[in-house]
C-alpha cells in the first residue's frame, strides 16, 4: 500500500495552480496527510533592503495565506512557505526534501511570462529531476472534484520495466483504497512481425495475436491475488504510438487518473519522456501521476 503522509503543492496564484491546490487539499483530506503550500517569488534585486521590497514580500505572503484560506479544508493540517529565488524548480525540489513529501501536486501550465515559466518549463524540470511522485493537474481540466478525491477509474501504462512496475504499485494501491476500476495497458510500439525472419509465408495476423496474448499473460501475472478482492482489474494490449494509445484508452474508460512510470534520466530516457509521457501529461483530460524510477523511500511499503 502507498503511504501519503505529506503533500507538497507549489502554486503561482494562477487559476491553473489553484486547480492543483484544490486537488492537493482534497488528497490531503482523503489520506489524512499534512499539506505544505509553496510559492517561489521572483528574486528581488540586491537593493531589496528597502521599503518597496519589504512591501512586495509582505503582499506576496498575504496573497499566499489568502489563497490557502480560500481552499482550506477544516480537517487538513496546512502550512505555507514563501521562497525568493530565480530557480523555482530547484527550490521546489529542496522544499520537497525538507518537508519529506510523499507526493508533489502541481498544475501542468501557468500564465504568460514568469508565471508560465513557473508552471510550464519548471514543471517539466520537476518531472525530469524529482525522485518523488508528481501528480500533474491539466490546465484544461473541465471539472474539479466537489467532494473528496477518490480516483475510481485508473489507467496504468506498463512496459514491464522497473519504473512502470513502481507505477503499477501506486495504481494498485489507489484502486484498492477507492474500490476502483484499474486498467493495465501495454502498448506494442514496434510491429511484432518485424522481430521474426521475413518469408513468403509469414502470417502477420498470427504473429500479432501471439504477441498480444503473451503481453496479456505478462500483465495478468503482475496482478497480486489479493488485489481483486478490493478493486476491479482488467488488462489491455494495443499497438501504435504509446502516448496516443494511453490517451485513447483513458478516454474510452473515462479515466479520472493516468499513472505512468518514468525511466532514469539519461539522454535516451529523456527523449522517450519527451515523446511519450510529456504528451500524455500535456493532452490528458484527467490528472496524471508520474512515478520515478527510484521512488522515494517513504512512498511504498509492502502490501500486507
Amino acid at each position: 500500500m502507498i503511504d501519503i503522509n505529506r503533500v507538497l503543492c507549489p502554486i503561482d496564484f494562477s487559476p491553473f495552480s489553484e486547480r492543483a491546490l484544490t486537488y492537493g487539499m482534497k488528497l490531503a483530506s482523503w489520506y489524512g496527510a499534512r499539506l505544505q503550500v509553496l510559492h517561489v517569488m521572483p528574486l528581488l534585486p540586491p537593493s531589496s533592503a528597502n521599503d518597496l521590497a519589504a512591501s512586495s514580500r509582505q503582499l506576496t505572503a498575504r496573497n499566499l495565506l489568502s489563497t490557502i484560506d480560500r481552499f482550506r479544508l477544516a480537517d487538513v493540517d496546512v502550512s505555507a512557505e514563501l521562497v525568493e529565488s530565480a530557480e523555482p524548480a530547484a527550490r521546489i525540489l529542496e522544499a520537497a526534501e525538507r518537508f519529506d513529501a510523499d507526493l508533489i501536486v502541481t498544475g501542468s501550465h501557468g500564465r504568460t511570462g514568469y508565471q508560465r515559466v513557473l508552471m510550464g518549463s519548471v514543471v517539466e524540470a520537476l518531472l525530469h529531476k524529482s525522485p518523488r511522485p508528481i501528480l500533474t493537474i491539466p490546465s484544461h481540466l473541465e471539472a474539479l472534484p466537489t467532494a473528496k478525491v477518490t480516483f475510481s477509474r485508473i489507467v496504468c501504462a506498463v512496459d514491464f520495466g522497473a519504473p512502470s512496475l513502481n507505477a503499477l504499485a501506486h495504481a494498485l494501491s489507489i484502486a484498492e483504497e477507492t474500490d476502483g476500476q484499474l486498467t493495465l495497458l501495454h502498448v506494442i510500439e514496434m510491429p511484432p512481425e518485424l522481430a521474426v525472419p521475413h518469408g513468403p509465408e509469414i502470417d502477420v495476423d498470427r504473429i500479432r495475436l501471439q504477441a498480444e496474448a503473451a503481453c496479456r499473460a505478462k500483465l495478468q501475472a503482475l496482478i497480486p491475488e489479493h488485489a481483486r478482492e478490493y478493486c476491479t482489474i482488467e488488462t489491455a494490449v494495443r499497438d501504435g504510438g504509446a502516448s496516443r494509445q494511453i490517451l485513447r484508452l483513458a478516454a474510452d474508460r473515462q479515466a479520472d487518473l493516468i499513472v505512468l512510470g518514468v525511466h532514469s534520466r539519461n539522454a535516451f530516457d529523456l527523449a522517450f519522456f519527451g515523446s511519450n509521457s510529456k504528451d500524455v501529461i500535456r493532452l490528458a483530460a484527467c490528472p496524471v501521476l508520474v512515478v520515478p524510477a527510484s521512488q522515494h523511500h517513504r512512498s511504498l511499503r509492502a502490501a500486507s
